[in-house]
């Protein structure tokens, strides 16, 4: 099953970006389908961000991107998960993963425990077993981040998008086998860190500072070349991984415009 390109944009309301409401329009006029809210404790949080973003906006969906589930009581975040949902009407993405190694130190700071991967992994399910009881007969839609094979496979039964956490370093080939299951099932996200070689410390940091390594295994978050080039390199991992919600940083936006003018909705 071939899915229509989507282009997402990853904000959250720091100063530097202006006024929020205002920045959540301008991503919406620029023909962007989603803004995705990273969660990075003490900055604003998702569901707050979320809020304001959809109250100034009309037709932009806004996904967080994504909650890490020991941060938050499952029933509390389905249900503010379900009414943003539904005040929304249908605009809203529940994005949520069992968190990077690093909100370790964000559950510290809030006083709640991390867990194990099992654990973690446990209270998912649970947020989503809540979320589908208040939304009955209705369905919020869910992003689901996921790397290994137990989440995989919860994310496939119960998500409608899934963001594949793979190692940076993941071979070609083992990430066509990891995304071959979902691919007839859900939305498949990638998030693309680097364009032509450009990346911020930190980005680097957080992908690794060898792009060359990660370049020679084809890695969904480089893209390199000519708006041409990047289109047939977005189509042909589309073909061989699934890949059609595109979600850029923000520091790509200037060099991807073409790009989604030209592929979006294609």
């Amino acid at each position: 099953m071939t899915r229509p390109f989507r282009f997402a944009v990853t904000a959250l309301p720091v100063p530097q970006l202006g006024d929020w409401a205002t920045y959540a329009r301008s991503v919406e006029s620029d023909g962007f389908d989603v803004l995705a809210l990273p969660e990075n404790y003490p900055l604003p949080d998702g569901f707050t961000s979320a809020a304001v973003a959809l109250g100034a906006t009309s037709t932009l969906e806004v996904a967080n991107y994504v909650v890490a589930s020991p941060l938050h009581d499952p029933k509390h975040a389905a249900w503010q998960a379900h009414s943003l949902a539904t005040i929304s009407g249908g605009r809203y993405r529940f994005g949520i993963g069992t968190g990077r190694p690093d909100v370790a130190g964000d559950a510290a700071a809030l006083g709640v425990p991390f867990g194990t991967g099992a654990e973690r992994l446990a209270r998912v399910v649970d947020t989503l077993d809540a979320l589908a009881a208040l939304d009955g007969a209705g369905h919020t839609p869910v992003l689901m981040a996921a790397g290994g094979p137990k989440a995989l496979a919860v994310a496939r039964e119960r998500a409608d998008t899934v963001a594949v956490a793979a190692a940076p370093t993941t071979p070609a080939a083992a990430l066509a086998e990891l995304t071959a299951p979902l691919r007839d099932r859900v939305e498949l996200a990638t998030s693309v860190f680097a364009v032509n070689g450009f990346a911020p410390d930190y980005v680097s940091a957080f992908i690794g500072g060898d792009l060359d390594a990660l370049r020679a295994v084809d890695n969904p978050a480089l893209l390199d070349g000519s708006v041409d080039e990047i289109c047939e390199t977005l189509i042909r991992r589309r073909e061989e991984y699934g890949f059609s919600l595109i979600v850029l940083g923000g520091h790509t936006l200037e060099a991807m415009r073409p790009v989604v003018s030209r592929l979006a909705g294609t």
